[in-house]
C-alpha cells in the first residue's frame, strides 16, 4: 500500500449561479494537494435547501477531523486495474 496523506479541511456551504447549494472543502493550513490542483466539493441531492446544506456543513465541521488519501500501488486491493475488473 502506498503512502497515506491527511489534510484538515473546513466545509463551507456555497451556491452555484442558479442558487443550488453545495459544500466546498477548503484546506486548512499547509495545503498538501492530496487530490491535485483544483477544488474538492460535495454535490448535494437535488432539492436540498440552503438550511439543510448548512446543517450538513456544520455536521461535517464538527465530526470530520481530516480527509486522508492513500495512493494505491501494485497489487493493492483498490488499485485501478482491480477496480476496472469489477465493473
Amino acid at each position: 500500500m502506498g503512502e497515506t496523506k491527511r489534510q484538515t479541511y473546513t466545509f463551507t456551504v456555497r451556491e452555484y449561479g442558479d442558487g443550488t447549494p453545495y459544500i466546498a472543502c477548503e484546506p486548512v493550513g499547509r495545503e498538501w494537494s492530496l487530490f491535485g490542483k483544483g477544488s474538492l466539493s460535495f454535490v448535494l441531492p437535488i432539492g436540498t435547501t440552503l438550511k439543510s446544506a448548512q446543517k450538513a456543513g456544520a455536521f461535517l465541521n464538527k465530526n470530520i477531523d481530516s480527509i486522508s488519501f492513500t495512493e494505491a500501488t501494485g497489487s493493492d486491493k483498490y488499485s485501478p486495474s482491480v477496480m476496472s475488473s469489477l465493473i
